[in-house]
């Protein structure tokens, strides 16, 4: 199995042990453009009533190049958000990587300033424990 498959199974380990449910890929079609995101799932709140639907697609950034992956990663986020925004603006879009990759690479002014003009919500996944350590803003 490839680092990429078994981050993307804790991934979807971690959405479990949260509370998320109906976790599956999913995909958009808009317009003539076929687009697959990782997962989608849903949790619903009883004390409020409401479901909370989110997309997340999961990178490892196991390649040489970090920055790389990066640039691919926000061109995919950006576009999945906007499509959603479209066909399902209720599902909230998230970019899921691994709480070391994020400690290790997105420290610099680079890359934060980057998630932060670009708006990506993140989710940090801790891959051995297969638990969610930080959500970026966490899902209402």
């Amino acid at each position: 199995m490839s680092a990429r498959d078994v981050f993307h199974e804790a991934v979807k380990q971690a959405l479990i042990k949260d509370g998320w449910r109906n976790i599956e890929p999913m995909t958009l079609r808009y317009d003539l453009t076929k687009l697959e995101i990782d997962l989608a799932a849903d949790r619903f709140f009883a004390a409020q009533k409401a479901n909370t639907q989110i997309a997340v697609e999961v990178k490892s950034f196991g390649a040489p190049s970090v920055v790389y992956e990066f640039h691919q990663a926000i061109g995919q986020y950006v576009n999945y958000r906007m499509v959603l925004r479209r066909v399902q603006p209720e599902r909230i879009p998230y970019l899921s990587l691994s709480v070391e990759v994020y400690e290790r690479a997105f420290k610099s002014d680079f890359f934060r300033d980057s998630l932060e003009e670009h708006r990506v919500n993140l989710i940090l996944v801790d891959a051995l424990s297969q638990e969610i350590v930080t959500w970026m803003p966490k899902p209402e």
